[in-house]
């Protein structure tokens, strides 16, 4: 592609390079990663933020996660249940309303969120503190 177009701008890429320093920066407050078991351990500010933002952190720590260690990101709604950071009614209802606006992506019933949209997640979060 010729890069002096201006409509470069509006291309992106679900495998973009993520810059791994502004996603550690956005998930401290919010959740660890349990080096032995792989586990998400969330924080209470974590347990604070409204579902969807939960859901945004989520995704987002997968993602960092599959970084670390090389593991799959992408995540089913019975697996978020069990997590229990949300009752099941309100984990289904904001994964079906971010999937349907484009926030999320799914691929054969999980849930992930694409690389382009760290960024907009960090503004986001960023805009609530």
């Amino acid at each position: 592609m010729n890069t002096s177009d201006p409509l470069e701008q509006l291309v992106v890429s679900e495998s973009q390079a993520i810059n791994k320093q502004e996603l550690a920066e956005l998930l401290l407050p919010y959740v660890t990663i349990n080096k032995e078991t792989r586990e998400l351990d969330f924080s209470q500010t974590f347990r604070d933020l409204s579902n969807i933002d939960k859901i945004y952190v989520l995704l987002s720590a997968l993602k960092a996660r599959s970084l670390v260690f090389k593991i799959e990101e992408k995540i089913a709604p019975l697996e978020i249940i069990k997590m229990e950071i949300m009752p099941e009614g309100s984990a289904k209802g904001t994964l079906k309303s971010l999937l349907d606006s484009g926030e999320i992506k799914s691929e054969k019933g999980k849930y992930y969120l694409p690389n382009y949209k760290i960024t907009q997640v960090i503004k986001r979060l960023n805009n609530k503190s």
